[in-house]
């Protein structure tokens, strides 16, 4: 399995988490602290596009 697979898996995943916060009306405890659930939304939605982002770029640099 090289690095563009798993781009793509844990682009899958973490878009999944996403779409599973977006169900959650509650702020997120983590670590002891309270944090406002959109926070954590843009977070997971940051990693989800960083992952597919860079899924693609090797794609695309691996057709050249």
């Amino acid at each position: 399995m090289n690095n563009k697979t798993l781009f793509l898996i844990a682009g899958i995943i973490t878009a999944l988490v996403f779409i599973g916060y977006l169900s959650e009306t509650e702020p997120h405890n983590m670590f002891g602290y309270t944090i406002n659930i959109w926070i954590v939304r843009l977070a997971w939605l940051i990693i989800a596009v960083s992952n597919f982002a860079n899924y693609f770029k090797l794609k695309k640099a691996e057709k050249k």
